[in-house]
């Protein structure tokens, strides 16, 4: 477009010809138009002959015929392949997970607040006595473990068993659900196998009988263990821990006798050698 105070003069592709409009006449036409109205370009305004058929072809002529490959294939069809292509490729290379469901609150306690942990105190049973904790828990999930504070025994340390205790509640690994020989079995199985088996055992006071866990130092369980052993003398309860203290309690059974665990005094030793 030249710049001239009187004639505005318009290059357009479809056609060889300039056409000319003053300004004059194009104020006339703004004039006349009511209501919103919007022009692309000056051709549209004007109506250009052969602008309403550049409209209608999404390429100007000959652009099709450049545009075709040797075989023929226009580009209009290489790129409709070829986006197919990528999307056949893109859902192959897409593994559907399986469903797993979530399953929600069906009454929501009045005490969550969903985002605001809780804290609680318990205890950690080990072969060496109770651990005292504190566990964080988002929305009754406990996610994190410290040491009591308030406790002598800790003074609010921990170890890394029982930093690492928390896991055991998430291990995909972990049983979810009692067998026999490999096979899975439900509840129901195990409750009516030992029904089954007590009747057995109470004729020969649970000769052949053998119970194995981990180390018990919950007292209550203790006295069930014993209340079992008592209705069959003949069984036998084992107790076994992956790491354990069998040294120490040896040495202790040798230097005094009995079973004992030590109670190291740091505050009142000079020198520690560990």
């Amino acid at each position: 477009m030249e710049n001239h105070p009187e004639l505005v003069q318009i290059k357009t592709s479809p056609t060889p010809h300039r056409t000319k409009l003053t300004l004059q006449q194009v104020r006339e036409r703004l004039s006349a138009s009511t209501g919103k109205r919007y022009w692309r370009s000056l051709e549209e305004l004007i109506d250009e002959p052969g602008f309403e058929e550049l409209l209608e072809n999404e390429f100007p002529a000959g652009v099709a015929e450049l545009s075709r490959t040797d075989d023929g294939l226009s580009r209009r069809n290489f790129l409709k392949l070829a986006g197919a292509s990528m999307a056949l490729a893109g859902l192959s290379a897409c593994t559907r997970q399986p469903a797993e469901a979530i399953v929600p609150y069906i009454r929501q306690p009045e005490d969550l607040i969903p985002g605001i942990p809780k804290f609680f105190a318990t205890t950690m049973p080990f072969p060496t006595g109770g651990i005292p904790l504190l566990v964080k828990s988002n929305e009754f999930r406990p996610t994190k473990i410290e040491g009591n504070p308030q406790h002598p025994a800790s003074n609010g340390a921990t170890d890394v068993f029982a930093q690492a205790s928390v896991l055991d509640l998430y291990d995909p690994d972990r049983s979810q659900h009692s067998s026999y020989r490999g096979e899975q079995r439900n509840w129901g199985d195990f409750s009516e196998a030992i029904l089954t088996y007590k009747v057995k055992a109470a004729a020969s006071g649970g000769a052949g009988l053998r119970f194995l866990s981990e180390t018990v130092v919950s007292p209550t369980l203790a006295s069930q263990i014993q209340a079992v052993l008592k209705k069959f003398p003949n069984a036998k309860w084992y107790q076994w821990d992956p790491v354990n203290r069998d040294s120490a309690r040896a040495a202790a059974q040798t230097l005094f006798g009995q079973y004992a665990e030590p109670i190291y005094k740091f505050q009142e030793a000079n020198i520690v050698v560990s």
